[in-house]
């Protein structure tokens, strides 16, 4: 075989490399969220399926299906995202969307869009369109007041693709699990129906708890939480309890105030009750939460029963500086940028070995 011969079956074989270089730059904008970002952009993650029967202040990002509840009711606080106001990627029906539009990979059925564009990849019926929407599919009495697109607007086809492109699963399990490793520097303790956390902040304000089955029974059964943040910016609260049925009234409105501070990782757990107002975000990506009351912060979970509202306390901590591990996906952004160095590299060693040929 000749050496031009050779040169060129190598560039055929460079091509993939350079082919998912391109790809790679296509889809820039809908790049994977890592789960510090996933816990900033989103008020609501649930990976399986969602019943509500109040509201979500903010973001909500839906793996199965969800009937009813309403949607993004504080858009002009909600943090920027790629991301709909509400993404849904099986069956929407009974719902209401306030802001920031949505993406609906299956049917939408008797719901509302009040405000924003709307893509839905399968069939509407019973609906009303506020803002300008596209449907894939069939449509039966549905009002398309903000007009009906024939084709996806740049917003609505960002949507769309941003819509998969986060294996929320594989990132908040990891996210999880890389938390429940980290060295505990602060304690609980429980006395008179009250647990205390005493937070002793690092140099870079993270507070770490960690509560085994013991500790997490008795932090779980009193009737009082108190905080002594004492500067901690970043609480993370890991606990290996497989349930929890949580009842505890924080004091002095700690709730609200340390919201947007704390992160409760459940990474064992299966089933979360909260019967009273709770702050934090919820970090428990096999569980079934049922919540009786407000939550002042974000809820990830595998599934949702919503009685009462989520409000948006978009998480402010320093993950990095409590478990700097990249996200799965970031491996293989990492690993597919090298295969295009390395291609593009081997293509100007045989271009530079052709005679009379200059390298690019």
């Amino acid at each position: 075989m000749s050496r031009l011969s050779r040169s060129v079956l190598a560039g055929v074989a460079v091509l993939p490399f350079l082919s998912l270089g391109v790809s790679a730059a296509a889809q820039a904008a809908v790049a994977p969220l890592t789960g510090a970002e996933a816990l900033q952009q989103f008020n609501l993650v649930v990976l399986g399926n969602a019943t509500s029967n109040s509201h979500v202040d903010g973001r909500a990002w839906i793996g199965g299906s969800v009937t009813g509840g309403d949607y993004v009711q504080h858009s002009g606080s909600t943090p920027a995202s790629n991301y709909a106001g509400l993404t849904v990627m099986g069956t929407a029906s009974g719902l209401h969307v306030n802001g920031l539009g949505s993406y609906i990979g299956g049917s939408f059925v008797g719901s509302t869009v009040n405000s924003g564009s709307s893509y839905i990849a399968g069939s509407a019926s019973g609906s009303n369109l506020n803002g300008p929407a596209y449907v894939a599919g069939s449509t039966s009495g549905v009002n398309f007041n903000g007009g009906r697109s024939s084709s996806p607007s740049t917003l609505m086809q960002t949507n769309a693709d941003a819509a998969g492109s986060t294996n929320f699963s594989n990132t908040l399990t990891s996210l999880s699990n890389s938390l429940k490793t980290a060295t505990a520097n602060s304690t609980v303790s429980v006395a008179n129906n009250k647990a205390t956390f005493n937070a002793v902040a690092n140099n870079q304000g993270v507070a770490v708890f960690n509560l085994d089955n013991t500790t997490s029974a008795s932090v779980f059964s009193v009737g009082e939480f108190s905080f002594a943040a004492n500067g901690a910016s970043t609480i993370i609260i890991n606990s290996s309890v497989s349930s929890a049925v949580i009842g505890a009234n924080f004091l002095g409105g700690q709730a609200q105030s340390l919201g947007k501070s704390i992160v409760w990782n459940f990474y064992n757990a299966t089933s979360l009750i909260i019967n009273n107002q709770f702050g934090g975000s919820i970090l428990a990506t096999h569980a079934s939460l049922t919540n009786n009351q407000n939550i002042e912060g974000g809820v990830f979970v595998n599934s949702l029963t919503q009685n009462a509202e989520l409000h948006l306390q978009s998480f402010t901590g320093n993950l990095a500086a409590v478990a700097p591990v990249p996200e799965p996906e970031q491996y293989v952004m990492m690993l597919g940028g090298l295969a295009i160095v390395i291609g593009v590299a081997a293509l100007r060693r045989r271009r530079v070995a052709l005679p009379g040929m200059q390298a690019a």
